[in-house]
């Protein structure tokens, strides 16, 4: 993001609202909506004007077990009767977009959600929504201007029920574990010279590397260990150019992880990502980077396919030459392996 944009971001926090009376029906009828046997905690405020949050929430997921809050949300919440309904879709005009640029600029590290509570004070006639703050949302808006409208669907509407919350407490526990990874990506921006140059370096070394099991004669396991520190780099930089194509000149690795999600020919890719950053916080033992290459040798014929295919760059020229066959040990490992990614999927 550039300068100009970040001077934008400043100045939304900045941003102070008066409190409406909608706003003020709407904070007590979402606490009554949001009861749910101690799974969600509120404190809300509505006097709350700075910097436009109106508190926050404990998410506790099972609280028979342990009342130990798992995630701390911060929210905002908004009260209208102006707003439009198409096809299933609620269209709502923000009118500061102080809460999406105080996520933006983390002022909290902790998750945030919009809710939006349609006819507050109307009995019979109340409907609540509710958008997660996510890293493509907030990415997606114009800081340049000072309103924006926001679409809802309709999974993304909490009814008075305990269905409907349990239903809406199932994707908090989602983006808890959601929100807890991302954070764990890093937070710095590439240009897409960037990108090409580091896919151009891992590329160089990966294939330098299963060259080696001709040229030098080296054990799979040894060009395995050394192709595994390259394909963390590898995988990000695909992510980063992916999401170029929605139009940022600068793209952070948590905005580009994101967006992998949302495209079914790139949720491979998160996928992948995922899997690598939990291997690696393990030293892999004697024999095992040769199966962790096993497992992802189908993850790297996808990264070879889709590169050439949409963006003409070839990479993994000699890939056919790593020997793909392995034992009942090592499909063994394979299936252990594809498992525990699936879970973290």
């Amino acid at each position: 993001m550039s300068a100009v944009n970040i001077q934008q971001i400043e100045n939304h926090i900045r941003t102070h609202t008066e409190r409406s009376a909608e706003d003020r029906a709407a904070i007590s009828l979402l606490e009554t909506f949001l009861r749910s046997d101690g799974k969600i905690n509120t404190n809300f405020s509505c006097d709350d004007k700075w910097p436009n949050t109106d508190g926050t929430f404990e998410f506790v997921p099972e609280p028979s077990i342990s009342r130990r809050p798992e995630q701390n949300f911060v929210v905002q919440v908004k009260g209208t009767h102006s707003f439009n309904e198409v096809d299933g879709v609620v269209k709502y005009s923000l009118k500061s977009l102080a809460f999406p640029a105080f996520i933006y600029k983390e002022v909290t590290l902790d998750p945030g959600i919009l809710f939006v509570v349609l006819n507050p004070d109307v009995r019979g006639q109340e409907r609540v929504f509710w958008k997660y703050m996510s890293v493509d949302f907030i990415n997606s808006m114009d800081y340049s201007h000072n309103s924006a409208t926001i679409s809802f669907t309709l999974d993304e509407e909490i009814k008075n029920t305990d269905e409907s919350i349990e239903k809406f407490c199932s994707k908090l526990k989602k983006i808890t574990e959601h929100h807890s990874f991302v954070k764990k990506l890093e937070n710095v921006e590439h240009t897409r010279k960037d990108i090409k140059g580091i896919i151009e370096i891992c590329n160089g070394d990966i294939v330098e590397d299963i060259e080696k099991l001709e040229i030098y004669n080296e054990t799979r396991d040894n060009v395995s260990r050394k192709m595994l520190s390259r394909l963390n780099d590898l995988c990000s930089a695909t992510l980063l150019l992916n999401a170029c194509d929605k139009g940022y000149d600068k793209n952070t690795l948590q905005l580009a992880w994101e967006y992998s999600l949302l495209n079914i020919e790139t949720k491979y890719l998160g996928t992948f990502l995922r899997g690598l950053k939990y291997i690696g916080n393990r030293l892999p033992e004697k024999g095992q980077s040769e199966r962790l290459m096993l497992k992802y040798y189908d993850f790297l014929w996808q990264m070879r396919k889709f590169l050439q295919e949409k963006y003409n760059i070839s990479i993994l020229n000699n890939l056919e030459k790593f020997p793909h066959d392995g034992d009942s040990l090592d499909q063994q490992y394979y299936d252990l392996i594809s498992q525990t990614i699936s879970n973290c999927s």
